[in-house]
């Protein structure tokens, strides 16, 4: 997945008229981190920053206590590519919710690599990121607010 200037109005990524370094992708996430209505807490465990590669892993506190790792490697040449992910979204008792990555071992799927894990079962997926997720997870949170009511 790649982000650059005309992928704002999609991802919501600031458009520039210059590159899109890490530094400023990285830096672009964690404000968002900051802001989002469901992010109680989130700490940076592992940020490396190169020219042309970079990696980011953050463990996000949700609201319903539940915990969110996430991981991203990504790539750039003036645009940034997100070459590996996982977004590991368990509940309080470190029970799994939802997983998704694009580990490689799944090649049987629609939209390999691609894949999603729940509970007990695997399935095909688009490719994503932690704007993404943090969405499904703020809709699944709501609903479950909305059956409690």
């Amino acid at each position: 997945m790649r982000y650059a200037q005309a992928d704002h109005a999609k991802t919501g990524y600031r458009k520039t008229r210059d590159r899109l370094s890490i530094r400023r992708y990285f830096d672009e996430l964690k404000l968002y981190l900051v802001t989002h209505p469901i992010v109680e807490s989130f700490e940076m465990i592992c940020e490396k920053i190169g020219e042309k590669e970079g990696y980011l892993r953050v463990t996000i506190g949700l609201p319903d206590n539940s915990v969110m790792y996430c991981f991203e490697y990504v790539l750039s040449d003036g645009s940034i590519e997100i070459s590996k992910y996982s977004f590991h979204w368990q509940d309080m008792a470190g029970n799994l919710i939802c997983r998704w990555d694009n580990a490689p071992h799944h090649p049987e799927l629609d939209n390999f690599p691609h894949h999603i894990h729940t509970k007990g079962k695997v399935g095909a997926s688009s490719e994503t990121n932690l704007r993404k997720v943090l969405s499904e997870a703020k809709a699944v949170l709501k609903q479950q607010t909305r059956r409690v009511e």
